[in-house]
C-alpha cells in the first residue's frame, strides 16, 4: 500500500512482531542525520531478521556518523536505494516525519513504522508507537526478549548504544525502570558498556576545535532561561556529522530551560537542535517551524540566516517558559 499521512492503523507489540514474521524481504529505513537510536535500532532489527532467515537491506538518507560505526553492522547501511531488489515489506525505525526518510522512490508494499515520537505522522499502513519509551531501541529490545530471540554481541551493543544515547545514558527524564531493565538484560546477554562508552567518548582534534568554537558562541535570553549556541560553517566542516552532540553545550548552562544549537546548513537555512531541561515542551516549539520530536529533545529548520532566524526563534520559545 502507498505511504500517506494520517492513515496508519495503530497496533501493539504482538501485531508488530506478527508483521515481521509474515514478511520475508525487508527494506529498513531510518532518518536523515541519523542519531544513536536510529543507527542502533535499524542495525539490530536487520540482524534479528537475518538471524530468522529473512532478507533485509538498511537505507539511510545520510551516512552513519563515524561515532556510531562502533556497531559493526553499520558498515552494511546503504545511502542509495539498492538496485534490482524485490521487497515485500517496508519498516521505518525511529522516523516520526516521512520527509526525514529521504527523497527515495519507496516500493509500494506493506509498511510498518516502529517509533517512540509522540508527533509521529501515521504515514505507514501500521504504526507501533510507544511515546513513553526512551528510545525506539527500547521497544525493539522488549519485542526481541519477549519473542525469546538470542542476540549476538553486535546486536546487543547496537540496542544498548541506542537506548543509552537517547536517554543521555540514563540521565534524562525519559529514563524509566523499564529503560534500565532493558539495558540490564542487554548487558546480561552480551552488550559491552565499557566498549561502547570508550568508543563514544573518543574525540578527534577536529572535534575538540569544534567544541571550542561552539562554546565561544553561547549567549542567552530571558535571564538565562533560553540559551543559544552557534555551530557555524567552520564548525560544521570540522564535525558536522556529529552536530547533535554539541547541543549539550547550551543545555548544560546553569539556569537553562530551553537550549538551542543553531547549525549552519546554508546562507538561508538554519537547522536547530532543541533540548529542554525542565517543563518546556520543545517538541511543540519545533512544530511551530515545521519540525518535531520529543517533549525534551526535538529539531526544526528555519529558512533564514542565524541573525534573522534568532529573533523569530526567541519570540516563539518565550511562550514555552
Amino acid at each position: 500500500m502507498s505511504l500517506a499521512l494520517n492513515h496508519a492503523k495503530e497496533i501493539g507489540k504482538k501485531e508488530a512482531w506478527d508483521f515481521l514474521m509474515s514478511h520475508h524481504r525487508f527494506l529498513l529505513v531510518g532518518h536523515e542525520h541519523p542519531d544513536g537510536d536510529d543507527v542502533g535500532s535499524i542495525c539490530a532489527l536487520h540482524n534479528v531478521l537475518v538471524k530468522l532467515g529473512k532478507e533485509a537491506d538498511m537505507l539511510l538518507p545520510d551516512p552513519v556518523p563515524h561515532v556510531y560505526r562502533l556497531i559493526k553492522t553499520a558498515a552494511l547501511v546503504h545511502t542509495e536505494m539498492p538496485e534490482g531488489k524485490d521487497y515485500d515489506a517496508l519498516v521505518f525505525t525511529d522516523l516520526g516525519n516521512l520527509e526525514r526518510g529521504g527523497n527515495f522512490n519507496f516500493p509500494d508494499v506493506d509498511s510498518l513504522c516502529i517509533d517512540h515520537h509522540r508527533s509521529n505522522e501515521h504515514y505507514t499502513d501500521y504504526l507501533y508507537l510507544q511515546y513513553k519509551y526512551a528510545a525506539t531501541a527500547e521497544m525493539l529490545a522488549e519485542m526481541f526478549f519477549d519473542a525469546g530471540i538470542s542476540m549476538d554481541e553486535d546486536t546487543c551493543n547496537a540496542l544498548y548504544m541506542a537506548i543509552g544515547t537517547d536517554s543521555g545514558f540514563f540521565k534524562f527524564s525519559c529514563t524509566s525502570a523499564h529503560t534500565l531493565l532493558m539495558a540490564s538484560k542487554l548487558v546480561a546477554m552480551g552488550a559491552k558498556p565499557d566498549y561502547i562508552a570508550n568508543r563514544l567518548d573518543e574525540k578527534t582534534e577536529e572535534a575538540m576545535k569544534c567544541y571550542q568554537l561552539v562554546a565561544g558562541t553561547v549567549h542567552s535570553y530571558d535571564d538565562g532561561k533560553i540559551v543559544i549556541a552557534y555551530m557555524g560553517k567552520e564548525a560544521m566542516e570540522l564535525d558536522g556529522e556529529n552536530s547533535d552532540y554539541y547541543a549539550s553545550i547550551p543545555r548544560c548552562i546553569k539556569g537553562c530551560q530551553i537550549a538551542a544549537l543553531f547549525k549552519y546548513k546554508g546562507e538561508k537555512e538554519t537547522r536547530i537542535s532543541l533540548r529542554s531541561t525542565e517543563h518546556a515542551n520543545v517538541g511543540d516549539l519545533a512544530a511551530e517551524f515545521g519540525g518535531g520530536g520529543h517533549w525534551k529533545a526535538s529539531g526544526c529548520t528555519i529558512h533564514e540566516s542565524f541573525s534573522d532566524a534568532e529573533p523569530l526563534f526567541v519570540k516563539a520559545a518565550e511562550k514555552y517558559l
